[in-house]
């Protein structure tokens, strides 16, 4: 008997990169910090650093395959990113595109663990899409079996935003 082999998860989800709104700006505003006092402690490229996260459940259905009997093993195949582009009435060209992302990492994390998934970087100067580069291949089950878990892509802009990045991060896994 040919022992079957489970589909491969497919899971895509939309995180939106904030516009800058100023690194000086929200401490001022949160924290009561002087602005010089802020400027002394702050590098000034601190403004291009960008994380975004999205806390998804566990009983997706893309995810039912996990509950077959036999799955010991998870892992990340390929994945990328793609800008989710706003309708535009006047048609100009959006001004926040995957352009603006230089760097970053994916991560998954669960019950208080976190782990680096992939990462990119990107040398185009209009990508339509970016490949996540996968660093190694942990087994993941452990954290997409659960109630819920966390995805989060961060890293660095090439320049600051004006508008928020909408990107769909579409993330293939490997099931044994």
């Amino acid at each position: 008997m040919v022992p079957v082999v489970p589909p491969p998860i497919i899971l895509a989800t939309v995180l939106t990169v904030d516009h800058n709104q100023g690194l000086r700006r929200s401490l001022r505003t949160n924290f009561g910090l002087s602005t010089q006092a802020i400027n002394a402690r702050l590098d000034p490229d601190m403004d291009l650093l960008y994380l975004s996260e999205t806390t998804l459940p566990g009983s997706l259905p893309c995810l039912a395959v996990l509950e077959q009997p036999g799955i010991t093993i998870v892992t990340l195949r390929t994945g990328y990113l793609e800008c989710v582009l706003p309708h535009n009435k006047e048609g100009r060209r959006p001004t926040s595109s995957l352009a603006n992302l230089a760097t970053g990492n994916c991560f998954l994390s669960a019950n208080n663990r976190k782990v680096a998934i992939a990462a990119f970087s990107n040398q185009e100067l209009e990508p339509e899409r970016i490949l996540l580069e996968v660093s190694h291949r942990p087994n993941l089950l452990d954290y997409l079996r659960t109630e819920s878990f966390t995805l989060e892509i961060s890293g660095a802009h090439r320049r600051r935003l004006t508008r928020p990045l909408s990107v769909q991060v579409m993330l293939e896994f490997t099931v044994e």
